[in-house]
């Protein structure tokens, strides 16, 4: 192959300094704009078919979307949007006439935050979840507030301080594990009602797990607990487990519309469990309550549901 001349040559190299330098230039503005770039974009589906006892069957169907950005700095940001279709007589809404494209279906802004990682401190101000123990005490989403996060070898700390609606909320989280137990001590303030749990969850084979909380209402002193039993894991698809849970749960023992499920509430006895791994991104959850209401055992507030959500 023949050579280019000295001066073509000369000129080639000035040309590949300048292709070397725009590249350069370009790669670092790419990397200073990916700083800034377009939150990342999450959210979650579900479909879930519910009936109480005594109660008609409904449906109600949900749609979640989730925003994260990061700011630079440790500091990040993340706001997350619900749009539910949450029908039946308990609620106060009837399902929507045929042919009126009504639908009764609300949208609002569940999650909607800042936070900053300052060393080992997680902080976030704004409409943030609140969620201690494993949700027997709290499990709420959209509180106001401000929310501190540590951890330090295997201890984690969490605190929260903010308001909902009228009520001022103080809530306080501690766990560790000891030996291969994981436990948690828990404090839940609204307003003037003080709650407190203890929980505790450990893996007793391959494929079994034991969890159990304690809570207790310390200013009306009254108390409840729930033991659960879990075989089987739901890694990938075709994967299943099934549970079953015992409660005894006082009236007033938690806030029916704070605990993870508003049927936990004032109810003694079992609940059956099946889980099922649909997809990569998809789960049902399958459930059937057998209790008595603790204030009056004449009464059977059981739950029946089928619930599908899909991750995406």
């Amino acid at each position: 192959m023949a050579s280019l001349p000295i001066t073509k040559h000369v000129e080639v190299k000035k040309m590949n300094k300048k292709l070397l330098a725009t590249a350069v230039l370009a790669a670092l503005t790419v990397s200073t704009v990916s700083a800034f770039a377009a939150p990342v974009i999450s959210g979650d589906a579900r479909i879930l078919a519910q009936k109480n006892d005594g109660e008609h069957t409904y449906i109600d169907t949900r749609f979640r979307l989730n925003a994260d950005a990061e700011l630079g700095d440790d500091i990040y940001a993340h706001g997350r949007i619900m749009g539910i279709d949450k029908q039946g007589p308990q609620y106060g809404l009837n399902y929507a006439e045929a042919g009126t494209g009504l639908s009764g279906a609300s949208i609002n802004i569940e999650q909607m935050y800042i936070g900053a990682k300052i060393g080992m401190v997680d902080i976030k101000a704004g409409l943030q979840p609140v969620e201690v123990g494993h949700g027997l005490l709290a499990d709420i989403n959209g509180i106001e507030g401000l929310s501190l996060a540590t951890t330090a070898g295997n201890v984690g700390a969490y605190g929260f301080a903010g308001r909902s609606g009228t009520d001022d909320v103080v809530a306080a989280q501690l766990n560790t594990t000891v030996e291969n137990i994981n436990v948690g001590a828990n404090f839940l303030k609204k307003e003037s009602t003080d709650y407190w749990s203890i929980n505790a969850n450990t893996k007793v084979a391959t494929n079994i797990k034991l969890a159990g909380e304690y809570v207790k209402n310390d200013t009306d002193n009254k108390d409840g607990y729930l033991v659960k039993a879990t075989v089987g894991e739901v890694a990938k698809k075709g994967d299943f487990n099934y549970a079953v849970s015992y409660r005894n749960i006082d009236t007033g023992a938690v806030d029916a519309g704070w605990t993870k499920n508003g049927a936990f509430a004032d109810s003694k006895g079992f609940r059956l469990e099946a889980n099922y791994k649909v997809g990569t991104n998809a789960n049902l959850n399958l459930y059937k309550d057998f209790v008595d209401q603790v204030s009056d055992p004449s009464i059977h507030p059981d739950q029946m549901r089928a619930e599908l959500t899909v991750n995406f």
